[in-house]
Parts: structure tokens; sequence; C-alpha cells
């Protein structure tokens, strides 16, 4: 699983800054394989990584609604 984020990763660009979010930040070893295989290590939180994708979702459907009311 990490050597195949690795090699999607590499496609787009690696940046030094970077957070793992959804369900495979909770997997340690997933995180520290990848970690080790682009010698980056990852931004951490105390909020659930889970949490991200849900919010991202919430806010543009926030923007949307916004623009549908004008």
């Amino acid at each position: 699983m990490a050597h195949r984020i690795v090699t999607l990763l590499e496609r787009i660009g690696i940046n030094k800054d970077f957070a793992i979010t959804g369900g495979i930040a909770k997997n340690a070893g997933v995180v520290k394989r990848l970690q080790k295989e682009i010698g980056i290590e990852p931004l951490t939180t105390t909020y659930d990584p889970q949490i991200a994708g849900a919010l991202g979702a919430a806010l543009f459907a926030k923007v949307l609604a916004e623009k549908e009311k004008k």
C-alpha cells in the first residue's frame, strides 16, 4: 500500500510539508513505511485524520450552496 502511494506521489510531486488523511493515516505501519520511502515526516495533528475529507466536502458544499443563493 505504501509503495503504491509513493508511486502516486511521485507523479504529482512531493512537498516538504504534507499530511496523511483518511483511514490510512491511522495505520502506523503504512505511515512509517511512507516516511521511510520518501524520507519526509508527515505533519501531525490532534484531530482525527478521517474527518479531513468530510470537512473538506462540507466546506465545498457550503460554497456551492452560497453561490446558488445569489
